[in-house]
């Protein structure tokens, strides 16, 4: 996967074969949706300053556009359904707070799939408060359709920072620090437990663009942010009419020609994250509204306790992306501004039911062409290739021997308890809940984004479940240890599919499994003999997790033996030895301890 070059305008072109979008190369703006998606059953089209259910959300800028995932990086042709909502920031009027706007395109097949998120994050919303791993659940806070043309489905949620694709980029010559990845990762593990064990739902879709930061003090953030950003960048673009096409090929309409159609297009300018360093921009350790956001320390074996004390915290400031970043800025103006939004802290995210209307959406006059300064491309793509396609052994004729975990016992959710350090440096919270799924009644049988699938997925099992999640977080783990995918497989012409290396790399790391687990699914025959053995590929080159830890990344022998006593028993090749959330929740890997945070310095 290649990073995509940035396009600063599309040129409308009439050709022989029909009107075609060619896009102008420019340095200075990013690639946004393709203004052919703007057609019927495409996006709304969103200004700034226009007004959501009768004047509640005021819309303040775009933080982005959003795809169906695993959709887009999936090997079935049927699953490339692309990109299928634009979010933007808003201001709540109605709460006083800001919150973040999905607008979902507005097509039948996107409807229903917003349909059946919105009852999942309402599911989500109303199980277990209590449960410590709620809070590392996004927040949804409302929804409603927006009649008009087309009915086009909204869903608001609280405004998160960057995913953990940006940290990945931060540390991609050494991989994040290990204590923060430990963070990270119990954080992952308790939000995970609450879906299994308390919504009974499967994610299927963990990866790093779907785990956010979470913004300590939300409001004082997005007003120093908002000071100090450039104004939104948008262009005029022509909206090309729709073809038709048939056999696979493109017929243009033959149709008198309509009166062409522009609509005005957004650079999207995600939140920025807070970062540890300290001298923060209207956030300290003495901030009162800082506390919710902030975990007591807990015994590593202790239940929570119903009055916690508050722990000491790490001082935040803001970390903008450039330019946006307030290094430049009037400090001292700032620090009044944000003092003032810290003195009136807004509602605390709940779980509160929310009702689901239906308002309209009311539109002020077209704005005007807004010009400003460029944004810098934030980073969506994993470091490295893959590494056991890339840099393992030569391939030689031999039987990778088994290497599966011990079988998790069958025993009802033990009462969780975190074992985080005395402050957070980091919250994350796990997002995009559109592909979830009730832990037996599937949605779908085609899950996961490539890089994280469980092998019963790439098998086409059937009877796949809360594990296919566990899989992912371990796949996850490693990427933030090492900036680079731990699974990468690429096809090769007629000799192999994807899933054939897939399958292949993924025994040359973890072993041989047995039979019984290969066999069963969809395309088991395509991918191995009756006999267990590959089908396409008979030379393996076997490359033991811990091997590659140490050999590669150069970890020492102590260190690598605890990532990989933490790794794999979630990387069970047998989803049935494969340990679940809870089982996972206190491995004494995730234990940090405080001497460890004085080498992690700034993030």
């Amino acid at each position: 996967m290649a990073p995509k070059e940035p396009c600063a305008k599309y040129q409308y072109v009439l050709t022989s074969s029909g009107p075609k979008i060619v896009p102008v190369q420019d340095n200075v703006s990013k690639e946004e949706e393709s203004p052919a998606d703007y057609n019927a059953g495409g996006y709304l089209s969103v200004k700034i300053n226009d007004v959501f259910k009768d004047g509640r959300y005021l819309v303040v800028r775009k933080l982005g556009y959003y795809p169906f995932s695993p959709l887009s990086t999936s090997s079935h042709p049927s699953r490339s359904w692309g990109h299928f909502s634009t979010v933007w920031l808003v201001h709540d009027t109605h709460q006083s707070r800001y919150s973040a706007l999905k607008v979902v395109k507005s097509a039948s097949r996107y409807a229903d799939t917003a349909r059946d998120e919105i009852k999942l994050l309402t599911k989500v919303s109303h199980a277990n408060s209590a449960h410590p791993g709620r809070a590392y659940i996004v927040s949804f806070l409302d929804s409603f359709t927006h009649p008009g043309p087309a009915n086009h489905i909204c869903i608001v949620f609280e405004p998160l920072g960057e995913n953990l694709l940006t940290l990945i980029e931060r540390y991609k010559k050494k991989g994040v620090p290990q204590p923060l990845v430990k963070l990270i990762t119990k954080q992952i593990i308790l939000g995970l437990q609450y879906l299994h064990d308390e919504c009974d739902l499967v994610h299927t879709d963990i990866k790093p663009e779907n785990i956010l930061i979470s913004i300590p003090d939300v409001e004082a953030h997005i007003l120093a942010e908002l000071s100090v950003s450039p104004s939104p960048r948008s262009r005029q673009v022509g909206v090309p009419h729709p073809t038709r096409s048939r056999l696979g090929m493109t017929i243009p309409n033959r149709r008198p020609p309509l009166r062409e159609r522009h609509v005005e297009i957004f650079d999207s300018q995600p939140l920025s994250s807070p970062s540890s360093r300290r001298g923060s921009i209207g956030a300290s350790a003495s901030s009162p509204s800082l506390h919710n956001h902030f975990l007591p320390a807990v015994p590593p074996h202790g239940s929570i306790s119903s009055d916690p004390q508050t722990a000491p915290l790490i001082n935040l400031r803001i970390l903008s992306t450039p330019p946006t970043s307030v290094e430049s800025a009037d400090i001292p103006a700032l620090s009044k501004m944000a003092s003032i939004a810290v003195s009136d802290p807004p509602p605390q995210w709940n779980s509160e039911k929310l009702p689901d209307s239906h308002d309209s959406v009311t539109q002020p006059p077209a704005s005007p062409l807004i010009q400003s300064h460029s944004l810098n491309d934030i980073p969506h793509i994993p470091i490295g290739p893959s590494l056991l396609s890339r840099t393992a052994p030569r391939r030689i004729n031999s039987a990778a021997s088994s290497q599966s975990a011990a079988s998790s016992a069958a025993c009802p959710p033990p009462q969780p308890s975190p074992s985080l350090p005395g402050y957070t440096p980091l919250t994350i919270k796990i997002a995009d809940l559109g592909n979830a799924t009730p832990t037996k009644q599937h949605y779908t049988e085609d899950i996961q984004t490539r890089q994280y699938r469980a092998p019963e997925a790439i098998l086409g099992r059937r009877d796949w479940g809360t594990r296919a999640d566990i899989w992912s977080v371990a796949c996850v783990v490693f990427e933030l240890l090492t900036a680079e995918y731990l699974f990468d497989p690429h096809g090769r012409g007629e000799l192999f599919t994807k899933d054939d290396d897939h399958m292949a790399q993924i025994i040359e790391l973890m072993g041989d499994f047995p039979l019984e687990a290969k066999m069963g699914g969809r395309y088991s025959i395509e991918l191995f003999e009756n006999t267990g053995a590959l089908r396409y590929i008979k030379t393996l080159k076997p490359w033991p997790l811990c091997r590659v830890v140490v050999e590669k990344y150069l970890f020492s022998n102590a260190v690598a033996a605890g990532i990989c006593a933490f790794l794999e028993p979630m990387l069970a090749v047998d989803q049935r030895e494969r340990k679940e959330a809870r089982d996972m929740i206190d491995h004494k890997w995730l234990h940090i301890k405080d001497e460890e945070w004085l080498s992690v310095g700034e993030w």
